[in-house]
């Protein structure tokens, strides 16, 4: 069944004010008819079964859903690449990253407009409903690499990425996080082309952050996030 993420103002008792591109997907894309059934989700694993009207921009919720499990914290901290970046908003999304960091580092040339943010957001609301995730992850304002991390929280489960450095790889080290507890909390760092600099990974370990590599491969900036996603997810999904 089609999915639409709705915000809480949308929702009046048991009736829902759609936007204009909601009606336009709806009824437009999907062919949607007055009658017909849908999910409305909001994004934080609620979800209703609900009911086009005949009623211009209205639709009525039939019934609640079961409330979707709080996914395990997975944080993507990617410096921008110089294109792609839309593809990993969605790619992560699918893969279940509940939060998306944006960063600016030395060897960043993208500067991202006030719209990029905007756009990125609605990417990943539309790949949480055409996965059936309940969750749409949080994707930050891109900031600064040095500015960001002095203030990033700080726990077991931080990882760095680094190419052609002899680092431990990323899925025996996840493992042995998961272990004892596979809702631990993970944050995964990417650099962008052309890596890391050596003053960016010192002021990374300073703070606490565990180098790791990927494999003995040299991976696209695009690539290296969904590898590390990928590894994480399916490396907690064997011990859940």
């Amino acid at each position: 069944m089609q999915r639409i993420t709705i915000s809480p103002n949308q929702q009046i008792a048991n009736s829902l004010q759609l936007t204009n591109e909601q009606v336009h997907y709806l009824q437009r894309v999907l062919r949607l008819k007055s009658g017909d059934l849908f999910i409305a989700q909001d994004g934080q694993g609620h979800q209703w079964q609900s009911r086009l009207t005949a009623a211009p921009g209205r639709a009525e919720i039939l019934s609640e859903l079961a409330i979707s499990a709080q996914p395990a914290a997975m944080e993507l901290v990617a410096a921008l690449p110089k294109s792609g970046f839309d593809d990993v908003v969605r790619q992560a999304t699918e893969l279940g990253a509940t939060t998306i960091q944006p960063l600016l580092s030395e060897r960043t040339l993208l500067k991202p407009s006030n719209q990029k943010l905007t756009r990125w957001q609605r990417i990943a609301q539309e790949a949480s409903e055409q996965c059936e995730r309940g969750y749409v992850p949080t994707i930050a304002n891109p900031a600064r690499f040095t500015d960001w991390i002095k203030t990033s929280s700080i726990s077991s489960g931080n990882f760095f990425c680094v190419a052609r450095v002899n680092a431990p790889r990323l899925l025996p080290c996840v493992q042995a996080l998961l272990a004892d507890s596979p809702q631990q909390s993970i944050r995964v760092m990417i650099g962008p082309e052309g890596g890391w600099t050596s003053e960016e990974i010192a002021v990374a370990i300073a703070h606490g952050y565990q180098e790791i590599s990927l494999g003995s491969g040299i991976l696209r900036a695009t690539t290296a996030s969904l590898a590390a996603l990928a590894i994480i997810s399916s490396a907690r999904e064997q011990l859940m």
